[in-house]
């Protein structure tokens, strides 16, 4: 069965669009693991000047999410295999490819 998260198919359909719904917790796990890239980007790459690639974050964080979640419908799980693949994307790229979040201003 394949799960969306825009129009909801495929949740349980009773619990769906209410608040606490299944539907609404995958959506919200998108938000959370933004925030979560966002922070992490703040603490680690700017802070500890540790070279942190966001955009790799992003993709390597919201993409796996959205394939868990749309394949097998459980946000837990993807929003765990989100967090690591944020983590393996925004430093493995930002040792490769040094950090790309200055903007280019010293």
């Amino acid at each position: 069965m394949v799960y969306s998260l825009l129009t909801c198919s495929g949740f349980s359909t009773l619990t769906g669009y209410i608040a606490g719904g299944s539907c609404i917790k995958a959506r919200l796990g998108l938000v959370i693991l933004f925030f979560l890239i966002a922070i992490i980007r703040k603490w680690g790459g700017e802070e500890m000047g540790v070279d942190f690639s966001f955009l790799f974050a992003i993709i390597g964080g919201l993409l796996p999410y959205f394939i868990v979640v749309t394949l097998f419908g459980s946000f837990k799980i993807g929003l765990l295999i989100g967090i690591v693949g944020a983590l393996v994307g925004g430093y493995g790229a930002g040792v490769f490819l040094g950090g790309s979040d200055d903007g280019g201003y010293e």
